[in-house]
């Protein structure tokens, strides 16, 4: 250890003490969780006070178009062909397997492919602004000034979108979770707050959506400076080349990876364009709003898979029994946690959600019990696929193929079932279609990485899929049989879902010896020395 010099002051000393702290925990899963997990708190107490703001100073109806149109340009920001994903995986494996020549050579060529993509896919949305808004039946409101115009601008942050896919997923790979929870925090506020202030201005949509340009450019800068940060190396945006080998490597795994991309895109954004293409933008502003709180827990809980998957990518290219088991370890605690947790949050969302929604924005919003249930089955679904998920795609080289084919198979399930529903004018079928969709994804991938690493499939999608969809169930059936219109009802179903939380925690393995050793970790990470 360097001994400070006696000319420097002590508050110098602790700055350094805690950048080598920072710096030695950068790629902590444990600490990037407990840090994601405080700011994942308050930006949800955050997103709660700013969509009532800019609810309240936009209006139902031009709310929901503004809504469907951010969906739209999430779907155009899939212009990196799922490359970003490739990276991740890929960089990964290499770093795994100790492969610095192969893993400069693939990111030279990632680096030229990349810059290419995002120019051909930002110009495309660019040009094509004219006639995107009448392709998907989006209506001019009063006040939303030009469509055209607003789909223009939302060409800078398609742009920013594909670039920030190389430099965030390169940072991922390299187990950077830590550093980017609270710069993005920050930018998000700033950015909604000048959203809201430019809504009470009644500016037309595309200066509203000015802002949300400006952040993607300053995220996209700061992935690039944090991987500079860590790894110099890997930082650089020279030399740019296009290599046969690792360029087909890239497009083949980026197939597959764009499948998923896409795939995840409809999950989350085609209700809101079926609903406004046929219920109106009122109706999706209702189902937006009453899905927002499963979104959230769900964002919390994919946030454990999310500083978790950096070092079980490496351990499952690393050959060996120890690397196995440690991965297998791995995923089932990853699962254990997520699940039970997503069960708890759905029990929480069907006993709370009325009265949230009637304080947060008001009765009229409230959506009918049947469509609460679909979210909350939603949401249980979720948190049971999520590890299987994350496996799979991992699973060797044709983890990625495998896992693109099923995404597809469900999100073309989700698409067909939801536009059927909507024919019929059923909005809660539009969410069934979701769950049903997750459904085959989540025991498609647990039956292929169970495959795999050599497990028992019926096993793991019985406590992966069935515990929690019987779970939610049985909660959503005392929730329509006993309404929390009174403290004893209130009680009543508050103790039931206790119980049922308790159940399912068991089932899963959840132990006190569990709960002991973790903390005893956690403790050990707040040590700057």
């Amino acid at each position: 250890m360097l001994v400070p010099s006696t000319l420097e002051t002590p508050q110098v000393q602790v700055e350094k003490g805690f950048a080598r702290w920072l710096r030695s925990h950068r790629g902590s899963s444990r600490l990037a969780f407990l840090l994601h997990l405080s700011v994942r708190f308050l930006t949800s107490a955050m997103a709660l006070l700013w969509a009532r703001l800019i609810l309240r100073a936009m209006g139902s109806q031009l709310n929901g178009l503004f809504l469907a149109f951010q969906s739209a340009a999430q779907l155009g920001g899939l212009g990196d062909l799922g490359m970003g994903g490739t990276v991740a995986i890929k960089a990964g494996q290499y770093l795994g397997n100790k492969d610095s020549r192969a893993l400069n050579d693939f990111l030279a060529s990632a680096r030229t492919v990349f810059l290419l993509l995002s120019l051909l896919v930002s110009g495309g949305f660019l040009v094509l602004s004219p006639w995107l808004p009448a392709w998907l039946h989006f209506k001019p409101e009063a006040g939303a000034g030009s469509l055209t115009v607003l789909y223009a601008v939302g060409s800078v942050s398609v742009c920013m979108l594909v670039l920030s896919s190389y430099a965030k997923n390169l940072n991922y790979a390299c187990g950077t979770v830590l550093w980017p929870v609270i710069p993005s925090f920050l930018l998000f506020q700033g950015c909604l707050c000048a959203h809201w202030w430019m809504a009470r201005r009644n500016e037309p949509l595309w200066i509203q959506y000015i802002p949300y340009s400006v952040a993607a450019i300053i995220d996209f800068a700061l992935a690039c400076f944090y991987l500079r940060a860590a790894f110099p190396a890997l930082a650089k945006v020279f030399p740019l080349k296009f290599e046969v080998r690792p360029a087909v490597l890239l497009f083949e795994s980026s197939f597959w990876m764009y499948l998923i991309g896409l795939g995840y895109a409809i999950f989350t954004s085609s209700d809101r364009v079926v609903i406004e293409a046929f219920f109106g933008g009122t109706q999706v502003t209702v189902y937006h709003y009453n899905y927002r709180p499963c979104e959230l827990i769900m964002t919390l809980l994919w946030t454990a898979g999310l500083v978790t998957v950096p070092k079980l990518t490496q351990w499952m290219a690393t050959p060996g029994p120890e690397a196995r088991t440690r991965t297998i370890n791995g995923l089932h605690r990853l699962n254990q946690f997520e699940l039970v947790l997503g069960c708890a949050g759905a029990l929480c969302y069907l006993l709370a959600n009325d009265f949230f929604i009637t304080v947060w924005l008001g009765r009229a919003y409230r959506a009918p019990l049947s469509l609460q249930i679909a979210f909350a089955l939603i949401l249980a679904v979720n948190s049971g696929r999520d590890a299987s998920f994350q496996a799979a795609t991992r699973c060797g080289d044709n983890g990625v193929r495998i896992v693109g084919i099923l995404v597809a198979v469900g999100a073309v399930l989700n698409l067909g079932l939801a536009l059927l529903a909507g024919k019929m004018g059923s909005v809660v079928g539009i969410a069934v279609a979701s769950g049903i969709g997750q459904s085959v994804l989540g025991l498609g991938t647990g039956f292929y990485f169970c495959r795999q690493l050599n497990l028992a499939w019926l096993p793991w999608a019985l406590r992966s899929w069935l515990v929690p969809v019987l779970a939610v169930s049985l909660g959503a059936t005392a929730r329509w049989v006993l309404p929390p219109d009174s403290a004893p009802h209130i009680l009543l179903l508050a103790g039931g879902y206790a119980l049922i939380v308790l159940a399912v925690a068991w089932i899963q393995g959840v132990r006190p010896a569990l709960f002991k050793e973790e903390w005893t970790v956690v403790r050990s990470l707040f040590r700057l020395s």
